[in-house]
């Protein structure tokens, strides 16, 4: 096995990489912290599954990991939660019982519409003094760095 010897310096000041990493962070804290505000006890993680699950009838765990870019620990974590919750309801299929599909509830839904607008308050903020076109640029760079990643990591 050889060593791979990078030659090569990043300055953080300077790394995308790292921005985003810290973008990320801070648009979680924000998003937290609204989330506080009104009393709205769920997690980001959380919201985006009950956000998939508004948006399309049910999915399985593994579509709901392909969305989330989770693994399936992290979305059977975070749909156990949902469920105790009442939020969400595992049905298992009817002829492979090995196979669930995860549907919301009405509470979900209630939920869901109240997230809405803490999630479109957080973006808000975080997209301040940034023009529409450059948002567009930004929204399609994103979705590029996302399909370069997955792509190396399968």
């Amino acid at each position: 096995m050889t060593n791979i010897v990078c030659m090569d310096k990043i300055e953080l000041d300077k790394s995308v990489n790292h921005h985003i990493a810290l973008s990320a962070m801070m648009i979680k804290r924000v998003f937290y912290k609204i989330l506080n505000e009104n009393k709205l006890s769920i997690t980001p993680e959380q919201w985006s599954i009950l956000y998939y699950l508004s948006e399309i009838a049910s999915l399985t765990v593994s579509e709901l990991a392909e969305l989330t870019f989770k693994d399936f620990a992290n979305i059977s974590r975070i749909t156990h939660k949902l469920e105790v919750a009442g939020l969400i309801k595992k049905h298992k299929n009817s002829t492979d019982k090995r196979i669930s599909k995860f549907f919301i509830t009405d509470t979900g839904k209630k939920l869901v519409n109240q997230v809405h607008q803490c999630a479109y308050k957080s973006t808000n903020i975080a997209m301040q003094g940034i023009e529409p076109q450059e948002r567009e640029i930004i929204l399609k760079s994103l979705k590029q760095i996302l399909i370069n990643t997955n792509n190396y990591l399968k």
